[in-house]
């Protein structure tokens, strides 16, 4: 019996479709490659939304975009300037305290009875032995420093790079928008436009209401601390601030950190700055983050939380930052790509209407 011919599956790719795949496997290698600088591109961009609001309210005062951006960022960097003064005024002031009275520490400790004996039981030979192991250790530690000088500035660099990347496209933001928006059809920029805008708005909301919270958690830490005498209020405030930035766990670490303070203080200031901590978290979670920060972005605890997680282990602190409004721009998008889909299931649940004049007419 016969067999029937086998049968052959011919597959044709086109030029166009390998093309394409090409084309998309070089995109995704270049984005491999370049993951740090679409990284501080994404950050780049985030700021420049967050700030777009407070330009455009001075464009619309009649300034021009470019003097605008430059007038915000130079408010900004005003704002960082007099943070880094109050905060290393006061620490270096302490260091210098603390160098001038190194000959008095030395001549107190050398002329103490502990170091005479000391020195009697052979503690010469061990002060000698760890000089000499000190002085073994000098090009190595000469490195190291250099190292983290070397990381300090590029650091810095990065810095002013980002920070220049954010102005620019802060500049140049509704030019951008506009040459996207002009491959589109008319109908689908009236239906996205609205969404772009209502986007930065709700990352402009976010992190400026962060950033509000933030100065208000570092007055109240900053006043404890000075109030109940630990040292260094001024640090103390701004590290709370800082870490308050990080939604729902950065408040909890920062009043660890103040209870801990207090405590070599004495235990009565820290069971008080233990107190003042958990009340104003309250009124923060329940009052103040609702009014500035949660209405905003429109978020649940639940959707605030994970976002926070996975950002921060894909970009560290910044992405536990940018969490919040990165996901509120997701929600927007979500919201408006469904929006018909949804439409049209809430009619087929729609109950059949009745016919003109009722039952029994």
């Amino acid at each position: 019996m016969d067999r029937p011919p086998p049968q052959r599956v011919e597959v044709i790719v086109s030029v166009r479709t390998l093309m394409v795949l090409l084309a998309f496997g070089f995109a995704v290698f270049l984005a491999v490659v370049s993951l740090g600088s679409l990284l501080s591109i994404f950050v780049a961009g985030i700021v420049a939304l967050g700030l777009d609001p407070v330009v455009g309210a001075l464009t619309r005062r009649g300034w021009k975009r470019g003097p605008a951006a430059l007038a915000v960022f130079a408010a900004l960097f005003v704002f960082v300037f007099l943070i880094v003064v109050l905060t290393v005024g006061p620490l270096w002031g302490q260091v210098v305290d603390f160098v001038d009275m190194l000959p008095q520490y030395w001549n107190d400790i050398s002329n103490s009875d502990a170091f005479d004996a000391f020195l009697s039981n052979g503690g010469k030979e061990t002060v000698e032995n760890a000089l000499k192991d000190i002085a073994g250790e000098l090009p190595h530690a000469a490195t190291t420093v250099l190292g983290i000088a070397g990381g300090v500035f590029g650091s810095v660099l990065s810095l002013v790079t980002l920070t220049f990347l954010a102005l620019f496209l802060l500049m140049e933001r509704p030019t951008i928008t506009d040459w996207l928006f002009g491959f589109a059809p008319p109908a689908q920029e009236a239906r996205w436009r609205p969404v772009l805008e209502d986007s930065i708005s709700a990352v402009s909301s976010s992190l400026i209401g962060n950033v509000a919270i933030s100065l208000v958690a570092a007055t109240v830490a900053g006043l404890s601390a000075w109030i109940f005498g630990l040292p260094f209020p001024i640090v103390l405030a701004v590290i709370t601030g800082f870490l308050d930035l990080i939604p729902q766990i950065g408040a909890t670490i920062a009043a660890v950190i103040l209870v801990l303070v207090a405590l070599t203080v004495s235990t009565e200031a820290a069971i008080a700055m233990a107190l003042i901590q958990v009340v104003y978290q309250q009124v923060e979670n329940y009052i103040v983050y609702p009014v500035v920060y949660r209405r905003a972005v429109e978020l649940s605890a639940f959707t605030t939380i994970v976002s926070v997680l996975i950002a921060s282990s894909i970009l560290g602190v910044v992405g536990a930052i940018l969490a919040v409004p990165f996901a509120a721009v997701v929600k927007i998008v979500i919201r408006e790509a469904s929006g018909p889909r949804r439409a049209r299931m809430e009619a087929l649940r729609a109950p059949p209407a009745l016919p003109e004049g009722g039952p029994g007419e």
